[in-house]
């Protein structure tokens, strides 16, 4: 159901964070979130960890997308997301950690603690006792399928569904019957300094009012969010461009006949290829919609990204599955006779052809991992600035970046031509 939260006013700031190489985590160690920043510019940590400790959203950078973020152990805090966003309240966030050994601390806090502390005596002494205790295993709260993807993947473009610890508020997973929660820990130096640094696992769905195109510049975020948050950290322009690859290798969903299958519920980042050089039981790794259905995840969806409509600009979107150029130009024929100014996304330059008194707008990119870095801004970019009135894109084959690629265009697209 859609949030009924008003909206607060607010005068947002932005505030530029340092590139990424000039952020150093000690020795790539996913077990801490110790970091090093340059001492001469901090008000992008100091103005994040104020806004987020005052349990308001804020926008952060992430390799994948921007991300609206907030306090995900306080309800208030999350509710904020719903309202800046215009977001369902059934729809579940994603919950990004700076460590594992933050994730881990989530399952050993209760209510009679005072607060959150991952460097506290009692929270080390809890997970130490943990550790000792399982037998000679790393991260004993997390299921050990995840062990070997979070090795190779973490921190990355990759959220895994695991149990929902008592600390998450129902919030951040649509509803208090769900029993899991998607987390991931960003590789984007910023994001995750900011996460450390607050002290917080952050609560962060893509930051731009629901249903429109996800933010890769701090521009689409303050072109969606402006007055609705009060602070933007711009770390310039995403790596990737599509949201983290969410996989599930815990719950039901993820048996079949009693065998466990995981499934990528949502392609993103990390491709369904990639996960399955993992081997073992990735090998039988399943693509939500494309291998198989659940009329149960489509009611009470798990992650974001299933349920409802997304990345739509205003002008209608026409998806060609076709792959080839002549399907290509033919579509622009027929379309440059419905509308006076056409934009074009095409795989590769196009070819002469006649478009009547149609003006058209031709963006290409090089191949399916330039089109996922690209598609969230052209889209944008065409409606936003070009002002067309319609947009078609040319479709790709379904494998590697390409599987993410379509599913984003399949869910913006208003029509789609075979």
């Amino acid at each position: 159901m859609p949030s009924t939260r008003s909206t607060a006013a607010f005068d947002t700031r932005v505030v530029t964070a340092p590139t990424n190489s000039a952020i150093d985590f000690a020795d790539d160690d996913i077990s801490n979130d110790r970091f090093t920043a340059p001492p001469d510019n901090d008000e992008w940590l100091s103005a994040s960890r104020h806004e987020l400790r005052l349990n308001r959203c804020i926008a952060i950078p992430t390799e994948t997308v921007y991300g609206l973020a907030a306090n995900a152990l306080d309800s208030s805090a999350v509710g904020m997301i719903y309202s800046a966003k215009g977001r369902p309240s059934d729809n579940p966030l994603i919950v990004h950690v700076s460590s594992v050994r933050m994730l881990r601390a989530l399952y050993h806090l209760t209510e009679e603690d005072p607060a959150f502390d991952l460097d506290s005596d009692w929270m080390r002494q809890r997970l130490d006792k943990a550790q000792a205790s399982s037998g000679g295993v790393e991260w004993p709260e997390i299921p050990s399928v995840y062990h070997d993807p979070i090795r190779r993947f973490w921190p990355g473009a990759l959220t895994i569904v695991v149990p929902r610890p008592a600390c998450i508020p129902p919030a951040v997973v649509g509803g208090p019957h769900a029993t899991t929660v998607a987390v991931r820990l960003p590789s984007h130096p910023v994001a995750r300094a900011i996460i450390a640094f607050a002290g917080l696992p952050l609560a962060a769905p893509s930051a731009n009012a629901s249903g429109r195109p996800s933010p890769t510049t701090a521009a689409h975020v303050i072109h969606d969010l402006s007055g609705r948050i009060p602070l933007v950290i711009d770390g310039g322009a995403c790596a990737v461009g599509v949201e983290s690859t969410v996989v599930d290798a815990f719950s039901d969903i993820a048996y079949v006949g009693g065998q466990l299958s995981p499934c990528v519920l949502r392609p993103g980042g990390v491709t369904v290829e990639a996960l399955r050089e993992l081997g073992d039981v990735w090998g039988r790794l399943r693509v939500y919609r494309r291998d198989f259905a659940s009329a149960e995840l489509e009611s009470a969806p798990t992650t974001p990204g299933m349920k409802y409509r997304h990345y739509s600009p205003t002008a209608p979107v026409h998806l060609l599955s076709a792959t080839s150029d002549e399907s290509m130009q033919s579509a622009i024929e027929r379309l440059s006779r419905e509308v006076g100014r056409l934009g074009v996304i095409a795989v590769s330059p196009l070819s002469n052809f006649s478009s009547g008194d149609c003006a058209l707008v031709v963006r290409s990119v090089a191949d399916a991992r330039d089109m996922a870095k690209r598609i969230f801004a052209l889209l944008r970019e065409l409606d936003e600035t070009e002002h067309v009135d319609a947009i078609l894109v040319q479709g790709l084959d379904d494998r590697d970046e390409g599987l993410a690629v379509m599913n984003r265009l399949e869910k913006a697209a208003t029509h789609r031509i075979l």
